[in-house]
């Protein structure tokens, strides 16, 4: 309890004889009435999980002192526990400041608090599961209560603040345990500007015993569930980064010098969250997709053939808004307030006007063609020398959909042809001059903002959410933060530079504004919205507690699981403006970068096949597909192979059927086999130029990687690597003709690359010059493993078998003789790994396995 609420408690109510025991007696005869509400939402939660083994817990956890079976629940709540069993599974990250069922204001200090948020709390004193668990509606009953138990006034809230000024601002938020909260020492409550949701085709669900919405159904695999994302309002100061009080999480250089909204106190409806007050609080949302709009002002600032401008520009599904993509649910089955997309397919036939929606392909478009999509970013030039992570243009205009599918010709009397069927899709593409189809999705960006008459003219601001409303989740239990911590303190040095094609850095570290364009008044000063912290008097303080149950690693809505980068982005992208208008070039212009939903690709899932084909192009986001297609890719008409970082398994992918006979790759699309043609043993890819995801909706699939956690993924990025390390690419032996791409001539680049990114481009080619044609994980393979994606039996070492090729740049593939989706890529030289642990064994396909050489540690 903080000490301005203890004083001031305690003289309030010592002329009625409370004293120094006042949190033995806070109950009825200090808050009367007024807390009823509050407690008896308390009182019917403890009352439902009691018999579910709740209570046998909560008084084993404190040695017999909390009894939620009390008749007098408040006083229980509130008074000491002095025997605190943090020992006692679940409750090893409950922070070792907190000595109370209820510390009013605090939920990081409050055991009730933990027990209900926290994911590691699933079992009884006898380990058997508990019975039931919380509902999120019963969770925010009891952070409220917390809240409002001791409720301060407004005053007493800015003295806390030291006089500065308190907004109404809006965050995401999640109590998380220790690896995941801001200072990394126990769990707590953690809280950002931005939160994501996600589409799905069928509804919500939320797992109680996980403490989150989860996105996959196990009864039925191809489809996904929406993802909704948790939002409160909290008075909140502004103040500077400080990273041993309330954060951010990850502070960065110059974090000091920048301003955070930080929560004080939470905000809800009623006479019991500020004293003296009756709050009438409520919330509204904007959201939009105006990828369409933003095309087809593309088409005229280039000068190409444009058919639909001005105000049709502003009709569905041009700009997509609101309930069309998602709406607010507050004091729902969920309980607080959470932004639930609409559950829909996740690419739908765009019409308008009652027919369907058309654009202009102009001709000669093949140095813009990415695999097939339409690349749409002015003044973006390929590369003659692949050059990977360099050109990842963070500067480009990016005022459209910087993908957009081509491959539907709607001809005149409304018949559509699928290019993908016919032999001579590719020309007909170059030439141009036809009618393309659109196709929408239900993604978008905005904002969620909190209003209160009665604190109209009282709080100097009001600061909306931003948020996103992105694809459906791959690898929901991988966080993108995790991958950039260990790749940034646990990777052996000699491998670390040139393993991740795009590092994985977080959105949360992303220091940049929201979408300046959207109606709701974002600055462009304000750049730390995607920051994590802490409430308002928060301290890194303390040892770090070690969680002592299941602990859950998953992605929960913050920007800690999004990926930072924008090229164009997987949740978000990235739009600029210039302070200065006219010539960007003058002295006098200053680049500024905000988020921009209306950047990403046009449908969404043109990123998702790009970004998937080209090496886990964001990690923990987008699957490794690298290996699903042919080797030699080609972007902009020019070669440009990508190496294989993080492989998915042969079933995973489709190369190889799961136990029960079927085949179930996570992107419909299934991988390479092996066949001997006129004695060559060749690799059968399907052709990723003839592979569209619009035509696959219904058969993608996180049934597998969804079963993939994080340090299985980091187990598959490191046997990669062995891979790598035993074909002797390595740093000190780089001078291997291997460099896929060096035959094409160099040309002048628009900028000069550092001599270690150099460096590691060359790595990064000298990977890509061999292709992964199997893999299998597991104690003796993936197809005898219990859960593909997973190690095998308990105790034993993770086994992974490799067959590896090397391929011809000069000739990269041939034509199937009778298939159009099939290439054919001729294999020069085979070598198979098996690696257990840290053993590595190969073979180069004659069955005599040798000692191999472990990675360096």
């Amino acid at each position: 309890m903080s000490q301005n609420i203890a004083r001031r408690t305690f003289l309030r109510y010592a002329t009625a004889g409370v004293g120094a025991a006042f949190i033995g007696s806070l109950g009825r005869e200090a808050y009367g009435a007024n807390a009823l509400p509050l407690l008896d939402a308390v009182k019917a939660s403890c009352a439902r999980l009691a018999p579910l083994g709740w209570r046998d817990l909560l008084l084993a956890a404190t040695g017999g002192e909390l009894d939620i079976g009390a008749a007098d629940l408040r006083q229980e709540l509130l008074k000491p526990l002095t025997a605190i069993q943090r020992g006692l599974a679940g409750f090893g990250d409950f922070s070792t400041a907190g000595t109370r069922a209820v510390t009013p204001g605090q939920p990081d200090l409050s055991l009730l608090y933990h027990a209900f948020a926290s994911a590691t709390v699933v079992a009884r004193p006898d380990a058997r599961e508990l019975g039931g668990f919380p509902t999120l509606a019963e969770i925010e009953s009891l952070e409220n209560f917390i809240y409002g138990v001791a409720a301060p006034t407004l005053d007493e809230l800015r003295q806390r603040a030291n006089g500065k000024p308190l907004g109404l601002v809006v965050f995401a938020l999640h109590y998380r345990n220790t690896p995941d909260s801001v200072h990394g020492r126990h769990a707590e409550l953690c809280f950002a500007r931005s939160g994501v949701a996600r589409v799905g085709s069928i509804e919500p669900l939320y797992d109680a015993r996980k403490r989150m919405f989860v996105n996959v159904d196990p009864i039925r695999p191809f489809e996904f569930r929406v993802t909704p994302q948790r939002f409160a309002a909290y008075l909140a100061v502004r103040m500077p980064g400080e990273p041993a009080g309330f954060g951010p999480q990850d502070a960065l250089p110059g974090d000091e010098q920048l301003q955070f909204w930080v929560p004080l106190h939470k905000l809800f409806s009623g006479a019991e969250c500020l004293m003296g007050m009756n709050l009438d609080l409520n919330y509204s949302r904007g959201l939009q997709n105006e990828e369409l709009a933003q095309f087809h002002k593309f088409l005229d600032l280039q000068g190409h053939q444009n058919n639909w401008r001005g105000e049709h520009l502003e009709q569905f599904p041009f700009t997509i808004k609101n309930e069309k993509i998602g709406s607010l649910q507050e004091r729902g089955e969920h309980g607080p307030v959470v932004l639930a997309p609409r559950h829909t397919a996740m690419t739908e036939v765009a019409r308008y006007q009652d027919n369907l929606l058309t654009f202009p392909v102009y001709p000669n478009q093949a140095k813009d063609l990415q695999m097939s999509s339409l690349f749409v970013i002015p003044g973006v030039t390929i590369p003659n020398v692949p050059a990977y992570e360099d050109d990842a243009e963070q500067e480009a205009q990016r005022q459209q959909p910087e993908y957009t599918n081509v491959r539907h010709r709607v001809n005149d009397n409304g018949t559509v042809d699928n290019l993908n069927l016919l032999e001579d899709m590719t020309e007909i593409i170059h030439k141009g001059g036809y009618q393309a189809l659109h196709y929408i999705d239900f993604t978008g960006d905005g904002w969620v903002a909190a209003h209160c008459p009665q604190l109209q003219g009282l709080i100097q601001h009001q600061q909306p959410a931003y948020c996103m409303v992105g694809l459906p989740d791959f690898f929901p239990n991988i966080t993108q933060r995790d991958l950039m911590l260990w790749s940034e303190r646990s990777l052996p040095p000699q491998v670390s530079k040139a393993l991740w094609v795009i590092r994985p850095l977080t959105l949360s570290q992303t220091r940049i504004a929201a979408n300046v364009t959207l109606p709701v008044g974002f600055s462009i000063k304000d750049v730390t919205i995607t920051a994590i912290v802490g409430q308002f008097g928060s301290a890194a303080a303390g040892p770090v507690q070690t969680p002592n149950g299941p602990l859950m690693r998953g992605k929960v809505g913050l920007p800690d699981g999004s990926p930072g980068l924008f090229d164009p982005g997987w949740d978000t992208s990235q739009g600029i403006q210039y302070t200065v208008m006219g010539d960007p070039a003058s002295p006098a212009s200053t680049l500024e970068k905000f988020l921009a939903g209306y950047s990403l690709g046009s449908p969404f899932i043109e990123d998702a096949k790009l970004c998937a084909a080209l090496g886990s192009y964001w990690p923990g986001v987008a699957p490794d597909a690298t290996r699903t297609f042919q080797p030699g890719k080609r972007i902009g008409g020019k070669p440009y192979p990508w190496p294989t970082v993080v492989p998915l398994t042969d079933q995973e992918i489709g190369s190889a059927p799961l136990a029960n006979g079927n085949y179930m790759p996570w992107d419909g699309v299934r991988g390479p086999t092996l066949q001997t043609i006129k004695g060559v043993r060749t690799a059968v890819y399907p052709n990723i130029f003839r592979t569209d995801y619009i035509d696959l909706i219904g058969t993608m699939t996180a049934a597998l990687t969804a079963q993939i956690d994080g340090d299985e993924y980091k187990a598959r990025v490191l046997a990669m690597e062995t891979v790598y390390w035993n074909l002797g690419i390595r740093d000190d032996a780089i001078g291997l003709s291997c460099h896929v791409g060096e035959q094409v001539s160099r040309k002048p680049r628009r900028r000069k690359l550092s001599a270690q990114q150099d460096q590691v481009n060359r790595i990064l080619r000298c990977k890509a010059a061999w292709a992964v044609l199997s893999f299998e994980a597991g104690h003796q393979g993936a197809r005898a493993a219990a859960k593909p994606g997973r190690g095998g039996k308990a105790g034993t070492p993770r086994t992974y078998h490799f067959h590896v090729f090397r391929w011809d740049p000069l000739n990269p593939e041939l034509p199937h003789p009778t298939d159009l989706d099939k290439v054919l890529v001729t294999m020069l030289e085979e070598v198979y790994f098996r690696i257990v642990g840290t053993q590595v064994w190969t073979h180069k396909g004659d069955g005599r396995w040798v000692p191999g050489t472990a990675l360096p540690t």
